[in-house]
């Protein structure tokens, strides 16, 4: 059962990477994620806070400016909907989650 879920999560971080240049469809897609959908992008806050992902200096550089949001999207008793709502106003922050995702998750 687990394995499933993380070919699940994978799959729609592949979508998500696949369509990093459209936010028209990010934004689409975001709507109609679900929690087992995104639970891979804030596993990755959390696990970038922590310092068990290797970023560029580059990305810690852009992810310092979102360090707030970072921890909120890490944290488990905040609701989905809050979080969609957060990567939704914030798509560049979500557009780099991506990007970092890809290289360290599906690569």
């Amino acid at each position: 059962m687990k394995m499933v879920k993380i070919l699940a999560d994978k799959i729609f971080l592949k979508l998500f990477y696949q369509n990093l240049t459209d936010s028209k469809i990010l934004l689409r897609l975001l709507t109609v994620a679900k929690l087992n959908d995104l639970l891979i992008i804030f596993e990755l806050c959390k696990n970038i806070l922590v310092g068990n992902v290797d970023i560029s200096q580059k990305d810690v550089n852009k992810l310092k400016f979102y360090e707030k949001d970072l921890i909120f999207l890490s944290e488990k008793n905040k609701s989905l909907k809050n979080k969609i709502n957060l990567l939704k106003r914030k798509i560049e922050l979500f557009k780099t989650l991506i990007l970092i995702g890809n290289d360290f998750i599906l690569k």
